[in-house]
């Protein structure tokens, strides 16, 4: 009996198991880096949420024009949005076009909310100080990354990676 020429179009079924085994290791190596590289940027994006929080609330008190004082207070962030209790922030925040409502913490490893503290100076100065919690627990992770950010070489380079 003669074999009748076989019409071979498709794959075997063991180079299919061969691929998706190699799709497979390749996920399990690459999926944690991929996740680490997502929490970086939201950790970033925490940073310059509250950098450009900060810089608005400098330059408001800095501005001679300016008609709210600021006296301390407390500015929190949340994965659901940012709390405060001054309308000083409100008419910095209205100056500098920041939008109350897309400012909020993204983060989701390092801290689930953080809190900028302003202490507001005789001179116009403000002095910051920062904390943050995951779960509800105090932890220094925010604080650190903030004060590496400020010391950041002025040729550019991240000190916080």
């Amino acid at each position: 009996m003669k074999k009748e020429n076989m019409n071979n179009k498709g794959f075997s079924l063991v180079e299919l198991i061969i691929v998706i085994a190699i799709m497979a290791i390749l996920i399990v190596v690459l999926a944690p880096q991929y996740l680490k590289y997502v929490e970086k940027s939201r950790n970033s994006t925490d940073l310059q949420s509250a950098t450009e929080f900060k810089n608005a609330m400098e330059i408001y008190a800095a501005d001679p024009e300016s008609t709210e004082a600021f006296a301390d207070v407390d500015i929190k962030f949340t994965t659901t949005g940012v709390t405060y209790t001054s309308t000083a922030v409100d008419a910095a925040l209205k100056n500098a076009a920041l939008s109350k409502d897309k400012l909020k913490c993204v983060s989701k490893n390092n801290w689930d909310a953080f809190t900028l503290k302003l202490k507001a100076n005789a001179d116009g100065s403000i002095d910051w100080d920062y904390e943050s919690s995951k779960g509800g627990s105090a932890n220094t992770n925010f604080k650190d990354m903030m004060n590496n950010k400020s010391k950041t070489p002025a040729g550019g380079g991240d000190e916080t990676e």
